[in-house]
């Protein structure tokens, strides 16, 4: 046989490395389906051999009877047979604050959980449609209270009956147990750390809620782009989504309560970062009272014909303390207070909606005025550093439009709303933006729209 020259050697073994190189990335761009959010390990979605992503999901047929599977789901009519259960919801309290490490203790306590258990974590937001974030933060809470044998089941009741096993009706009960927590405080920040400056700060939140406030310097990288379709992306999409967010330090990740800032949290622990949790809610806790009240709003023509230009109008004055205690005394003894219920991972008003709600005891005040007697205020005017924006919602409670308020003088905001849109009766609310510290005025205004 005719010896090969070196070149035709050369060329030979380019060609063979090529087509291996095809065929991985072939198999690459396939991956990435998944279940419940959760990546499809079988597509090999992460070529990355570094990452240890691998040992955080758990395939039905994978479970063994030493694994003790966690539903965290809030209102789950059936169980994967033998699977515990503890909303997550009950994690916080009434205003969304994690709760004490010594309750939360108990609770996995009295389920029976100790803190060596081999945990598999199931369960989504059921009122919310679906969804992984309560997995991920329950993943993200167990691993801050030191549980180290920690994984997210793949799948959802359908995916479990389909590989052939049994579901209940009703959660396995177990003795009693002590769990004994083992704090790593590494994995979540303080407000004192927050406001240090130093550290990078990624806003996980919706686009407009970021725009609406925020922590200064945080990035906007809304959780939603770390998934597609529902499904976290690959290592490769992954690293190209924070490749503005650098390794060398540590990198605290919020949303309004912390719950959907677990997936971008895990991400970027994935990727080898120093992550660290946080939520607006504790910013907003920490940061000065609001400095303005909102004296008055109104709009012209009201009602409005279809079609029509509505100009809106708010008129800000600087709070006193005086003013400001003789408003909470009067909104005491005359208007409604409403107690916040509902999802803890979207909350009441937020992140969609803009309730005000009270950073201290888990209320809102609503009115149908939104209005103060201007007798009852200082006369200092709000100044310019004061943003506002105005938010619409139509009969139907959905959003209609929003729009930025520009100041016209000291004190005055002024958009203009066409009114296009089918009759009835919208409501506006009032965000207004100071210092870095937001106010939203709910429902402060009616405007009619004629046909």
């Amino acid at each position: 046989m005719k010896k090969l020259s070196a070149g035709m050697t050369l060329a030979i073994i380019m060609l063979l490395f090529s087509t291996i190189l095809a065929a991985g990335e072939s198999t690459h761009s396939d991956g990435n389906s998944s279940w419940n959010g959760f990546p499809d390990l079988d597509s090999t979605p992460y070529p990355d051999s570094s990452s240890n992503l691998y040992s955080y999901f758990v395939g039905p047929d994978e479970i063994v009877p030493s694994d003790t599977v966690l539903d965290i789901s809030p209102n789950a009519t059936a169980y994967i047979d033998g699977a515990l259960n503890i909303n997550y919801e009950s994690f916080l309290d009434r205003g969304g604050a994690l709760k004490p490490v010594s309750e939360i203790a108990g609770q996995l306590g009295d389920a029976g959980i100790l803190s060596n258990d081999s945990l598999i974590i199931t369960g989504e937001c059921m009122p919310c449609g679906g969804g992984p974030a309560p997995a991920f933060f329950t993943f993200w809470l167990l691993r801050y209270l030191g549980h180290e044998d920690i994984r997210m089941l793949q799948g959802d009741l359908d995916d479990w009956q389909a590989a052939g096993l049994n579901i209940s009706n009703e959660p396995l009960v177990r003795e009693k147990a002590a769990y004994l927590p083992r704090i790593q405080s590494d994995l979540l920040a303080t407000y004192e750390f927050a406001a240090a400056g130093g550290t990078q700060i990624v806003d996980a939140r919706l686009a407009r809620d970021y725009e609406i406030g925020h922590i200064p310097g945080a990035v906007n990288i809304p959780y939603e782009d770390i998934l597609e379709n529902g499904s976290l992306k690959s290592n490769e999409q992954l690293q190209e989504v924070f490749s503005g967010v650098h390794k060398d330090r540590a990198v605290l990740v919020y949303t309004n309560l912390g719950i959907e800032a677990a997936i971008t949290w895990f991400a970027l622990e994935s990727l080898g970062y120093d992550a660290r949790m946080y939520s607006w809610r504790d910013w907003l806790v920490n940061q000065p009272q609001f400095g303005f009240d909102l004296a008055e709003i109104k709009a012209e023509p009201n009602p409005a014909k279809a079609g029509q230009s509505v100009y809106i109008t708010a008129l800000f004055r600087a709070a006193t303390d005086s003013a400001r205690n003789l408003s909470e005394s009067n909104s005491s003894s005359s208007e409604e207070r409403l107690e916040v219920k509902g999802c803890a991972t979207c909350g009441f008003g937020s992140p969609q909606g803009f309730a005000n709600l009270n950073r201290k005891d888990g209320s809102v005040q609503i009115g149908s005025s939104g209005t103060q007697s201007s007798s009852d205020i200082d006369e200092e005017e709000a100044d310019s550093s004061l943003r506002c924006s105005a938010i619409i919602n139509a009969p139907d409670g959905s959003e209609s439009a929003r729009m930025s308020l520009l100041q016209t003088t000291a004190g005055k905001y002024m958009g203009i709303w066409n009114a296009e849109r089918r009759p009835g009766v919208y409501k506006v609310s009032i965000v207004a933006t100071a210092s870095g510290n937001s106010e939203t005025f709910a429902d402060v205004l009616e405007i009619e729209v004629l046909a």
